[in-house]
């Protein structure tokens, strides 16, 4: 059996006994923690330009984009692009839009600290990301 509850702005206490019932049955609870294509047409929405650019080239190149492919030329930086990737999850989180700790559908590629090389797109996701983008733009 599966159920699948949506409740928009539930009252304090209503929210306490939802939750105090669930962790009392925690065991047989799953979190949906998976990219929909809603899910994926809000994600990028909510996404400024530059950061909507990335999503777009990762998934026209099927899960990768090298870093160069996205620089206006050899020395502009991408600084601040994997801020706004990062933010936009956490916002989604906020808004009830996906659950915290869900894995985020795009990562930057590099050494760590430096230059990013690339970003990267889990395959799984390439699709239904195409289908959100497709849809977003119409």
């Amino acid at each position: 059996m599966r159920i699948t509850v949506t409740i928009d702005q539930p009252t304090g206490d209503f929210q306490e006994r939802l939750l105090a019932l669930l962790a009392e049955y925690a065991a047989d609870v799953e979190e949906d923690a998976h990219w929909t294509i809603p899910r994926a047409e809000s994600y990028y929405r909510s996404l400024p330009a530059r950061a909507r650019r990335i999503v777009k080239e990762v998934v026209i190149r099927d899960g990768y984009v090298p870093a160069d492919e996205l620089r206006d030329d050899q020395n502009s930086s991408l600084r601040g692009h994997s801020a706004a990737l990062k933010r936009a999850m956490q916002r989604g989180v906020m808004l009830g839009r996906w659950p915290e700790g869900m894995q985020p559908p795009i990562e930057p590629q590099g050494p760590g600290f430096g230059k990013v090389v690339g970003y990267r797109m889990p395959a799984d996701l390439v699709q239904t990301f195409y289908t959100a983008i497709k849809n977003t733009e119409k």
